[in-house]
């Protein structure tokens, strides 16, 4: 089993990218993020009105915690791909490094910031107002932590080409 990171902030094309790496990656498994809140909810008042931002709510990164060891001892996939914003040192401690004992990759899907922006103001569903309150710190928690991830510049790249380079990565 390999985990791949695929992170980075809002507008970086974390999802998008993973979906075309799980189609192409043989035996793959996606297991997004976005998904979870949907599944797991609050468990306590500080979950439920605490911070916006869901990579800073507890509840949610434990049942990340939770789907990735089922998925890792099921032991059916080679490939776990996670697109992920690891933008605070919960998710650095709890996720990163609780699992550097299983090979990852860690990819963080940077642009400039004027193409970040633009990107969200024309993504359909996309929570503006949140994405903006929290882009300044997303990019400088990235450019201050995983010094170790390899870091792709999406500003000029289609969502295929970041894939292909990514699967190459991987796979060789």
């Amino acid at each position: 089993m390999k985990i791949i990171w695929i992170d980075g902030t809002f507008g970086s094309g974390k999802t998008a990218v993973a979906n075309v790496v799980a189609k192409k990656m043989r035996n793959s498994y996606l297991l997004e993020f976005d998904a979870l809140q949907m599944k797991y909810k609050p468990t306590s008042i500080f979950d439920l009105f605490g911070e916006r931002y869901p990579e800073s709510k507890k509840y949610l990164i434990d049942g990340l915690i939770k789907e990735m060891l089922k998925i890792i001892q099921e032991g059916s996939y080679d490939y776990l791909i996670i697109p992920i914003a690891l933008i605070n040192d919960d998710c650095n401690e709890r996720l990163v490094n609780s699992f550097a004992n299983i090979e990852n990759y860690h990819f963080i899907l940077t642009a400039a910031n004027e193409i970040l922006y633009q990107r969200i103001h024309t993504q359909e569903k996309r929570d503006v107002d949140l994405a903006e309150t929290y882009m300044s710190n997303a990019i400088m928690y990235l450019n201050n932590h995983y010094s170790d991830a390899l870091r792709i510049d999406t500003s000029d790249m289609n969502i295929d080409n970041v894939a292909e380079e990514i699967v190459k990565v991987i796979v060789g």
